[in-house]
């Protein structure tokens, strides 16, 4: 498995969204896929999602949803799921670093997108191998004159390369290597509905949600 943290959002073994293991309980994706305990589970270590069983299906017991989350405009578009029980980490299964609060963002970081969202516009199925791209990073203020629309600090933009985040991919992570190792720097939000390869996707800045996360996970992540 590339992305050992790299988690599926399931409802009825079914991938809808994306997610990033920060800790052995503990996923961290985006508010508007609206994850339910009720209904939905999580697959995590797997690369493939054709095969996937029962066993495969981790619950989750709760959800936490950032306080100041708005769908329209997306703003502050994370959610914390604790998981029933604490995964088994190995060679398949291993959280990734979160940044620090005070970590600058490099826009010449090498960083990767992965997950199982569509890969064309009408595509029909979501594809059951994960897929990966690379990410260029660009300012908010090349971001902001191509969507126009406020790109806030909260945010960071990357893409419009050649391939873009879809349908899917929300919630997944944007993963930079920073002194040797991956990073959680970026969680999918938003970008073209029609997954189109010159628009930058907007990812949920990780570093400004630190103490919001270390408060909900009790620093277990």
């Amino acid at each position: 498995m590339s992305w050992p943290w790299l988690v599926s959002l399931q409802y009825q073994g079914q991938h809808y969204c994306g997610g990033a293991l920060i800790g052995r309980q503990w996923v961290l994706t985006a508010a508007h896929c609206n994850f339910s305990t009720v209904t939905d589970n999580l697959v995590i270590g797997r690369s493939y999602l054709w095969n996937t069983g029962n066993r495969d299906l981790i619950p989750v017991k709760a959800v936490y949803t950032h306080p100041s989350f708005t769908q329209f405009p997306p703003n502050d578009d994370l959610c914390l799921l604790h998981l029933e029980n604490p995964v088994e980490l190995g060679k398949f299964v291993s959280p990734i670093c979160l940044p620090g609060k005070d970590d600058k963002i490099n826009l010449l970081s090498k960083c990767m997108t992965a997950g199982w969202g569509i890969t064309e516009p009408h595509q029909d199925e979501f594809p059951k191998t994960v897929q990966q791209a690379k990410v260029p990073l660009i300012s908010s203020t090349s971001c902001r004159s191509y969507w126009g629309l406020d790109i806030k600090n909260t945010n960071i933009c990357g893409g419009a390369a050649g391939s873009s985040s879809c349908m899917g991919d929300s919630g997944g992570p944007l993963q930079c290597a920073q002194d040797g190792q991956y990073k959680l720097i970026g969680i999918v939000s938003w970008g073209s509905s029609n997954c189109h390869p010159a628009a930058p996707t907007v990812f949920t800045r990780i570093s400004a949600y630190r103490d919001w996360i270390t408060s909900v996970t009790g620093g277990e992540a």
